[in-house]
């Protein structure tokens, strides 16, 4: 099949040559179809996107209730064509501001061509060589004090305290701060800027409510973020030593939401995860004392496979492109879910935790994308393997890891990051020596 793609199909989404026209009972119709589907994308992420694969082929439809039609690239081989496309033609910073409107405008997630290249430049030394090697000893310093108040023999969700130890990581590297009260401090500035309001922001039916709208509530939720951390850090701006620039408040909040949300959440999936593979978790313990820990990367890279943090890769297409054999228009928002690269790349039983897929070899980087791929790769990325190889020793060699419900958690959409449902929820028990 060839010619325009219609961004009409499984979920009855309207395409772009339906803008404008008189609803009528079918427009409506599919209008309800799209919110159905975007109400299922939103509850049940990961079962929509595998049937809308099974029915709507490598290239299909999708609605989301902020960021609105979408194409979900839902091959290896497409998502790779889409990642590598050539300079210019698919743009993620404009592409990350639909998807997550609540993200500053001038930040390096946000930013396009060379005005991102540039801040990516002036960015990297804080998240690899001598800025990593400095930040070990406190991750591990931090995850040792966090784990030993940790509860033994009742039911404990793990993801808001691993949202806690990112994010205190996070303020570390990026603002310098130490003190527990002024992190405390600015957590809460950047808990108040991220109200489930607020993340609301994209919808443009709720626009027209002015002062009152989410997008009013998140510019102040951002002002007072601002307000907030240039008092915690007694400073206008906030200057980043390994760099000559100073870091504006905009782009602190885009660092620090970045560098702790996922991260977080992929230490949870993994303890989620081994407390039902116990073989995983004593084959990583029996390690630990030694200078090789091939099991541990292992269960890393299979926990990152099976439940990558993020459910979206997007793109936004800045010039008429051919995928899959028909015409993207200009201004279409790609999705690419890594949870579907991952599955559809799989050689064997994709939806199954076996850390046995790795144990001789390293993930494809083509088809192994909780990081994203191409130019616009997590920039945060080697700070959160870092923290998942320090911080996970220090919980295996402590605990047993012991399943707190009937079934594994499903997972559901926070935004857009992939979270626990029951914020991965286990038992611990004293691991016997």
């Amino acid at each position: 099949m060839t010619g325009p793609l219609p961004l009409a199909g499984a979920d009855g989404g309207v395409g772009a040559a339906d803008a404008g026209r008189p609803l009528g009972r079918l427009g409506r119709r599919r209008d309800r179809a799209g919110l159905t589907g975007a109400v299922g994308f939103q509850r049940r992420p990961l079962e929509t996107l595998a049937r809308g694969r099974r029915t709507g082929g490598r290239l299909f439809p999708l609605t989301s209730a902020v960021a609105g039609r979408m194409l979900v690239v839902g091959a290896p081989e497409l998502a790779h064509e889409v990642l590598f496309a050539p300079p210019g033609t698919c743009l993620a910073g404009a592409a990350n501001r639909r998807i997550l409107p609540v993200l500053p405008a001038n930040s390096v997630l946000t930013l396009d061509g060379e005005a991102h290249s540039q801040r990516r430049r002036e960015l990297a030394p804080m998240f690899r060589g001598e800025g990593l090697t400095a930040i070990a000893p406190v991750i591990r310093e931090l995850a040792a004090r966090e784990v030993d108040r940790w509860p033994l023999g009742r039911p404990f969700a793990v993801l808001p305290r691993m949202r806690s130890l990112a994010l205190r990581v996070a303020v570390r590297l990026i603002l310098g701060i130490e003190d527990s009260a002024r992190v405390q401090q600015v957590e809460r500035h950047l808990s108040e800027a991220l109200r489930p309001y607020s993340m609301l922001s994209g919808m443009s039916a709720l626009a027209r409510l002015g002062p009152l709208s989410p997008q009013a509530a998140a510019d102040r939720g951002q002002r007072a973020f601002a307000r907030g951390v240039a008092e915690v850090v007694r400073c206008g701006h906030l200057w980043d030593e390994a760099s000559p620039r100073l870091l504006a408040p905009d782009e602190v909040f885009a660092l620090l939401l970045a560098a702790h949300e996922t991260t977080a959440t992929g230490l949870a999936w993994a303890i989620e995860l081994l407390a039902w593979a116990p073989d995983a978790a004593d084959a990583v313990a029996c390690e630990l004392q030694g200078p090789q820990r091939p099991s541990l990367d292992a269960v890393i890279w299979e926990s990152l496979r099976l439940r990558p943090p993020l459910v979206d890769i997007v793109r936004q297409v800045n010039a008429p492109m051919r995928l899959e054999g028909r015409s993207v228009p200009s201004g279409t928002l790609l999705l690419i879910p890594p949870p579907l690269i991952h599955r559809e790349a799989a050689t064997a039983e994709g939806d199954r935790f076996d850390i046995a897929r790795f144990r001789d070899r390293q993930p494809d980087p083509r088809t192994w994308l909780p990081f994203g791929g191409g130019e616009r790769r997590c920039l945060g990325a080697p700070l959160a393997m870092l923290e998942l190889r320090e911080v996970l020793p220090q919980i295996i060699e402590r605990f047993e890891l012991l399943p707190a419900r009937s079934e594994p958690e499903r997972p559901r959409l926070h935004g857009t990051a992939l979270v626990p449902a029951n914020g991965s929820c286990v038992v611990l028990r004293q691991r016997r020596k």
